[in-house]
């Protein structure tokens, strides 16, 4: 039996939770993408700001969502993965009306195990989502979630698909290598970790003010730095594994037929990288990433994931 939505690994309030804060830059992307019934005045403010500085910032949330399930679908055909771990700031929910690619990730691998694992609390308040496990793991219980039981009760007789959604930026780099070479370390021969990650890399001179100001208005929002990484500290985050294709490439261009890969690197805001287990490396690549097409214009989302 999967445990209830939004079950804590430990108990604790989310209203008195130190990482409530963090959650309004969370609540306001997804604001932003249509979500209306979990955010507050204050984070349809700080939405509308950060828009206002990054006009793009809202393409830049679909590239990384599109991404996540673009990986998903790529290693469920072409690995033989059916089983996930997503990660994420907040709980996955469907975008109505929005193209399949935009969907959660498990709904590109139907019939597949999957744990959703969010990182911040403030972010689960009760609303659509899909029949897979959702547990909370803060940034204090990143191991401990290894240990939880939606996570040990996946087959590692067989591999894992891990996808994180961009992290870091709230965390120290040193804490977020620890994190990340246990999470190898567990991982069966044959799995993978696909990740996004907010950089400034990307930002060529004339809008690097804007990207700067967005930095501002997320540090002030939660009282804690916004830490956008580069792309050799992003690659060093999934080292000594071999990266699939290009490497750690802007999240839109990672599949070249992605629906946003015509659109200007900068629009990403993050990069992208697909790290393959060693045992099971064969799926390297060179652009196109084993040359998997990822359709400019999906289909609408189909109810595979189970949505309710």
């Amino acid at each position: 039996m999967n445990p209830p939505v939004d079950s804590p690994l430990r108990d604790a309030s989310r209203v008195e939770h130190p990482e409530v804060s963090d959650a309004s830059v969370t609540r306001a992307m997804g604001w932003l993408m249509g979500e209306r019934t979990q955010s507050l005045p204050s984070d349809r403010a700080l939405a509308q700001q950060l828009e206002k500085a990054v006009p793009w910032l809202e393409e830049s949330l679909e590239i990384s969502r599109a991404f996540l399930y673009h990986c998903a679908e790529f290693l469920g055909r072409n690995s033989g993965i059916e089983q996930f771990v997503t990660l994420s700031t907040g709980p996955y929910r469907p975008w109505p009306g929005r193209r399949a690619d935009l969907q959660p990730p498990c709904a590109a691998v139907p019939g597949s195990a999957v744990v959703h694992v969010r990182t911040l609390a403030g972010t689960g308040e009760a609303g659509p989502s899909c029949n897979h496990p959702q547990i909370y793991a803060g940034l204090d219980e990143r191991l401990s979630l290894l240990s939880s039981p939606a996570v040990e009760a996946l087959d590692r007789r067989r591999p894992i698909g891990v996808l994180i959604d961009d992290p870091g930026p709230w965390t120290d780099i040193d804490e977020l290598l620890s994190g990340l070479d246990r999470l190898r370390g567990w991982l069966p021969p044959g799995s993978a970790i696909a990740l996004t990650h907010a950089t400034a890399d990307l930002a060529p001179a004339e809008v690097r003010p804007r990207e700067d100001h967005a930095v501002r208005l997320r540090t002030e929002a939660t009282g804690r730095p916004y830490q956008p990484r580069t792309r050799a500290e992003i690659e060093s985050l999934l080292a000594p594994w071999p990266l699939a294709g290009e490497g750690v490439v802007a999240t839109g261009g990672f599949f070249p037929d992605h629906a946003h890969s015509h659109l200007p690197e900068h629009h990403s805001s993050a990069c992208a990288a697909l790290a393959l287990h060693p045992l099971r490396a064969d799926l390297q690549a060179g652009p196109g990433v084993a040359g998997l097409a990822a359709d400019a214009t999906p289909e609408p989302a189909s109810k595979a994931c189970g949505v309710r």
